[in-house]
């Protein structure tokens, strides 16, 4: 991710996703065909929900780099993408093919910790269902890290929580809360 880019393209999907977290995404939109486009320019693209107020304060996206891409068996775009960080966006404006842009600032995320310390009910169960989810298994070959924080995060964007419950962790002091929620769900 590079700090002098400041405005980049924005996605708008109700998706989830924190620093070192890899998904999916099906590109048909000739306006987010360009997007993809632009990425190898720019440095990537924006993530961010619908769910969010393009008015409010605080609107936030996930900072995302295409890591692999190819064409689907039905002749459609296929990217995988990876975050590498948050950002907080300002100056959201379309262009005329109304792909929507904005001006982006870097934040600190409790996601880009690391540590040593072992949650294994949460480690071992994130672990199986990678094992088990052939399209997880191919995004996060060789990705499982010892670390509490990558394991809350991935948890986090996997489990069907409600967006709106979601958007309370992105902030850098929500981990023990973030840590507790996935915890209490999983270990029922």
């Amino acid at each position: 991710m590079s700090a002098k880019t400041t405005n980049l393209p924005v996605f708008p999907l109700d998706l989830f996703l924190l620093p070192g977290g890899i998904t999916r995404l099906r590109i048909f939109e000739p306006r987010y065909l360009k997007m993809v486009g632009l990425a190898s320019q720019l440095g990537g693209f924006v993530i961010s929900s619908n769910k969010q107020n393009i008015n409010q304060a605080y609107r936030w996206g996930s900072w995302v780099e295409v890591i692999n891409f190819e064409q689907g068996k039905d002749g459609v775009l296929e990217i995988d993408v990876e975050c590498g960080c948050l950002v907080k966006l300002s100056k959201l404006e379309q262009d005329n093919d109304k792909l929507l842009f904005a001006d982006v600032e870097q934040r600190k995320h409790w996601s880009q910790k690391t540590s040593n310390t072992e949650l294994a009910l949460l480690a071992d169960s994130l672990k199986t269902l990678f094992e088990n989810n052939e399209l997880l298994g191919k995004l996060y070959h060789d990705q499982l890290p010892n670390n509490p924080y990558w394991t809350v995060s991935r948890w986090l964007e996997l489990l069907p929580i409600p967006f709106d419950v979601k958007n309370k962790f992105v902030f850098d002091s929500s981990y023990t809360e973030a840590k507790k929620l996935v915890h209490s769900i999983i270990s029922q």
